[in-house]
């Protein structure tokens, strides 16, 4: 891996491309010893570029845990919207369709997200750093349940943050090989369905449309979200 790393680094990259690269490496140095062999100065090493490189990019070793965290939040994140632009006809798949995207996303990442998330709470900033990112993954549940059950916002997103709470669980079973895929992503879902039915209102109100709906409401304006992102040179 270091060859590898060193000879792209000679060559000169832009300054998402070295990021990138930077992150590559870390999260290589994380599935091969965990979060402990990860500093600053191993990255540069096995980058193959000079130690105020790598300082530039993340300042700090939680700097650097925090962007390993968030490009792998990013693609849990990315999947989920994936899953969602389905439109998929029912709560139940709905339910399926996330539960089955969570737990494929946990095992594709392995344990890395895991080590990390570990590493990244023995700093004492990071409990609402952490939370963030679990609200991120939240809202995106709660918008793709609502199409189906009008869910009041903030009950809704304390129901979606338990039940993601209950996902990671079940995908950590599955990456320590304590549970196979079908019956977590079976649970997941069951999950997700119980706790939307039991925290949807019982009765709609007037111009309100009534829970578990057959086919998906159009999103409101203020939902949506622009997709791309600009990119910057070194």
């Amino acid at each position: 891996m270091a060859t590898q790393a060193k000879i792209g680094a000679r060559k000169r990259l832009s300054h998402d491309d070295r990021r990138v690269q930077l992150l590559d490496t870390a999260a290589a140095i994380v599935r091969a010893d965990g979060a402990d062999g990860l500093t600053l100065a191993r990255v540069a090493e096995m980058a193959g570029v000079t130690k105020p490189v790598a300082y530039q990019h993340f300042e700090t070793r939680a700097g650097l845990l925090r962007a390993l965290y968030l490009r792998v939040d990013a693609h849990q994140c990315e999947a989920a919207r994936l899953a969602v632009d389905t439109h998929a006809g029912s709560l139940e798949q709905v339910a399926e369709i996330l539960a089955e995207s969570y737990v494929d996303c946990v095992l594709h990442i392995g344990k890395e997200y895991g080590t990390i998330t570990a590493a990244l709470s023995t700093f004492a900033e990071a409990d609402a750093f952490l939370r963030a990112g679990r609200e991120r993954y939240a809202k995106i549940y709660l918008e793709a349940f609502r199409a189906f059950v009008p869910l009041p916002p903030e009950r809704g997103l304390m129901t979606m943050l338990g039940v993601i709470g209950a996902a990671e669980a079940l995908a950590r079973e599955v990456t320590a090989n304590r549970l196979n895929r079908q019956d977590a992503i079976e649970s997941i879902k069951g999950i997700m369905e119980g706790a939307v039915r039991a925290n949807a209102p019982h009765a709609a109100g007037p111009g309100v449309a009534t829970p578990f709906r057959s086919a998906p409401l159009q999103a409101a304006p203020e939902a949506r979200r622009p997709h791309g992102k600009g990119d910057r040179q070194a």
